[in-house]
């Protein structure tokens, strides 16, 4: 075989090669866009029985990792700790109105008014499991507000100096803005990242329930007790990894964000 034609193949093995390395690396790479989104939704029933009823839309990145150098406030120390991390952005969009619920639903009794917020102030609860088909919980971690991770945070997501920054779920409290509609020029998003330390390393299954996002409730009784349900979205996720050498392309979204009713309890479980 002629020496010209072999260097011509070996070329091509190589650029085939190259290209590979490429394509890989470039699967490796996470992606920092706002991947999942949940659409501000409501029932005919929920509009009826709630004609003051808000409904935030919310976009999330994938839940990420990072090791953040953070000081005991008590003991000065400083020590290297592993920080998940849920990156989002919400907007209030404007749902159905009353009378256009009306004519798709019933009419229902409405509830006795039960003190409701007219202010967006988030909270994240995540949620452990070991079964994916039970979800009987592991272990319940609150969000953390974390100065350092959500300063380092910002540096990692942040690609601009004009890109809006992230704020931890108290300093984005703030009054319910007004719906937007999508076809609007202008989006005003509110950016916000949720932090958690502590959590379990060999943790393969868990979820997110964020809370405040809509003012949306129902009144159950049990027995002699009412209980206020409050409306939540949930999102899934899967982590296919362990301890050792943790990555956050480990993280992938386990189907669509779904918005559900829990019970007004700080355990998350009715007990």
């Amino acid at each position: 075989m002629p020496a010209s034609v072999l260097r011509v193949g070996f070329l091509a093995i190589a650029v085939s090669a190259a290209q590979l390395v490429v394509c890989e690396e470039s699967q490796a790479q996470v992606t920092r866009g706002f991947l999942q989104t949940a659409p501000a939704i409501a029932s005919g029933e929920e509009l009826n029985r709630q004609p003051d009823l808000w409904v935030m839309e919310i976009q999330f990145k994938q839940m990420r990792m990072t090791w953040v150098d953070i000081t005991d406030p008590e003991t000065g120390e400083t020590n290297r700790e592993q920080v998940w991390y849920l990156a989002y952005r919400t907007l209030n969009r404007p749902l159905a109105t009353r009378q256009q619920a009306e004519e798709d639903q019933a009419p229902v009794i409405e509830l006795d008014p039960v003190p409701s917020q007219h202010r967006l102030i988030p909270e994240f609860v995540l949620v452990t499991y070991d079964d994916r088909e039970s979800e009987i919980p592991e272990r319940i971690a609150m969000d953390e507000v974390i100065p350092e991770a959500v300063a380092h945070i910002n540096q990692i997501e942040r690609r601009r100096e004009s890109d809006p920054v992230y704020k931890d779920p108290v300093s984005i409290i703030q009054h319910v803005p007004d719906a937007v509609p999508k076809e609007s020029d202008d989006q005003p998003w509110v950016y916000g990242v949720a932090t958690w330390r502590g959590i379990d390393p060999d943790a393969d299954f868990f979820k997110v329930v964020l809370k405040g996002f809509s003012n949306g409730y129902f009144i159950r009784t049990t027995g002699d007790q009412p209980i206020v349900w409050r409306k939540v979205l949930v999102q899934k996720f899967l982590r296919r990894g362990d301890r050792f050498d943790p990555n956050q392309r480990e993280f992938e979204f386990d189907g669509p964000a779904q918005w559900d009713y829990l019970p007004d309890t700080p355990s998350l479980t009715g007990e």
